[in-house]
């Protein structure tokens, strides 16, 4: 063994150790939100997905009542689109770019119609990067009088 691979060897250790703990810390954080506020109304989140697999289950085959609400956190904004496959009720999606905080409101899908057959599901694809994706039961963005802009708070 020559005499830098001890020194190498530490480097590597390091910043695997300095990885693992920013991915803990990140997922924490990620994880850890259970309430939005839009226009002075607070609510609170029925579910969070912060991976692929809760990404890609959202509300499928979940009973949706009007208090029912989810928050789709990604790593980065980009341009996120979302189908209605196998969801029991129509929803209202929102779209939020901004911090770990708060952000603005850049799409709103209303009344994004249920499907059961892959075939036939609208895709509803924004037009505007977002790191954030609320959905509610539809009516929650008339309701709460929801529009382009707004801030939304993240707890």
């Amino acid at each position: 063994m020559n005499s830098s691979a001890p020194i190498i060897i530490g480097v590597i250790s390091t910043v695997l150790l300095i990885a693992i703990i920013y991915s803990l810390t990140t997922q924490t954080k990620t994880a850890s939100y259970s309430q939005f506020g839009i226009g002075g109304k607070n609510f609170t989140l029925t579910y969070v997905a912060t991976n692929q697999a809760s990404w890609e289950h959202g509300l499928m085959n979940t009973t949706i009542t009007n208090a029912t609400t989810m928050l789709f956190v990604f790593p980065t904004p980009a341009n996120y689109p979302f189908w209605m496959l196998d969801t029991y009720s129509n929803l209202d999606m929102i779209w939020i770019n901004g911090s770990t905080s708060s952000g603005k409101i850049v799409y709103i899908a209303a009344n994004a119609t249920s499907c059961f057959n892959p075939n036939l599901c609208t895709i509803y694809n924004p037009n505007r990067l977002a790191n954030f994706v609320i959905e509610a039961k539809a009516g929650f963005v008339k309701r709460n009088n929801v529009s382009l802009g707004q801030v939304v708070l993240l707890r």
